[in-house]
C-alpha cells in the first residue's frame, strides 16, 4: 500500500479516486495524505462501512459509473485483475490534466501476445506510462493475499 501511496504524489486538498475500495485500507492512507477522497465499491456491506468510515461513496461500479471523465487530479487502484484493462482504461480517462494514476496490475499483459494484450501495450506507450514489475511475493502476507506477479502502472495524464 505505501507503495503505491509513494508513487501517486498526492497533493493536499486536490480531489482523488480509490475506484475500488474494499475495506477501505487504500483509501484510508490516501485520506492521511490529505486529499479529498471519493470512493467506489461494488458490495453493498463494504460501501456501508466505507461510509461509517467517513468517505464518499459515489457508486458501485468504475466502469458504469457516469460524470467521472476529466475529474480527479489523482486515482489509485488495486482493480479486479479479470478486469483490469478497462478499469486502468476507465480511470485514464476519468483523470485531469495533469493528473496522476496509480495502479496496480497482473503482469499477464506482458506474458501473452493476443492482439488484446497487445493493444493494451501499444494503448500503455501512446499515453507514457511507466510499468515497474514489482518482486514476487510482495503481497504474500498482505490481507489480500495473491501469488499473481504483478506490476505497478504510472501514468501522468498532460
Amino acid at each position: 500500500m505505501e507503495l503505491l501511496i509513494e508513487a501517486s504524489n498526492i497533493e493536499s486538498n486536490s480531489l482523488s479516486l480509490e475506484p475500488s475500495a474494499g475495506f477501505g485500507n487504500l483509501a484510508i492512507a490516501m485520506r492521511e495524505s490529505g486529499t479529498i477522497l471519493e470512493v467506489i465499491e461494488p458490495i453493498i456491506e463494504l460501501q456501508t462501512l466505507l461510509t461509517l468510515q467517513g468517505f464518499t461513496v459515489i457508486g458501485s461500479d468504475l466502469l458504469s459509473t457516469h460524470n467521472l471523465h476529466n475529474r480527479y487530479h489523482n486515482i489509485i487502484q488495486n482493480p479486479p485483475f479479470s478486469q483490469q484493462i478497462s478499469h486502468i482504461k476507465k480511470a485514464y480517462h476519468c483523470l485531469s490534466s495533469g493528473g496522476r494514476l496509480v495502479s496496480l496490475a497482473s503482469n499477464t499483459p506482458w506474458q501473452y501476445n493476443s492482439s488484446f494484450y497487445k493493444q493494451f501495450r501499444h494503448w500503455l506507450t501512446t499515453v507514457n506510462a511507466q510499468v515497474e514489475e514489482l518482486p514476487w511475493g510482495l503481497f504474500v502476507n498482505s490481507d489480500r493475499y495473491t501469488e499473481v506477479e504483478c506490476c505497478l502502472i504510472t501514468i501522468d495524464k498532460l
